[in-house]
């Protein structure tokens, strides 16, 4: 858990999403709390995996019990700053579900362009 502090500056989190400071956003004392009480509402299980939630494009190959450690907005927050933090645009996922989700999975497996070097005697 970490550490937050005492005395907390009041954000308007909407404004500042709207600008392009997510970075803020997800590094501010907020967000943690959103995440741990989503976290804890899911009682830390991937929800993807569990069968429980799937975006209507992808899903799981296979049912299986995983430990989320990811919270992923349902909702991106650059579409709708509004619902940045609201528990109920948030779902607990595994990093291996949150890249699936996420179309990232696909660069993964990506062959790699192996680089010629030039023989030298």
């Amino acid at each position: 858990m970490k550490q937050r502090r005492k005395r907390r500056k009041k954000y308007n989190w909407e404004a500042e999403i709207a600008k392009g400071n997510t970075n803020a956003f997800y590094n501010s004392t907020d967000w943690d709390i959103l995440r741990e009480r989503v976290l804890s509402r899911d009682k830390y299980e991937c929800q993807f995996f569990a069968g429980k939630w799937n975006d209507k494009i992808h899903k799981p190959y296979k049912i299986k019990l995983v430990k989320a450690t990811i919270v992923h907005h349902i909702i991106p927050i650059k579409e709708r700053p509004d619902l940045a933090l609201d528990i109920n645009n948030c779902i607990s996922l595994s990093f291996e579900a949150h890249e699936i989700i996420e179309d990232r999975i696909r660069f993964k497996y990506r062959k790699k362009k192996q680089t010629i070097t030039k023989e030298m005697w």
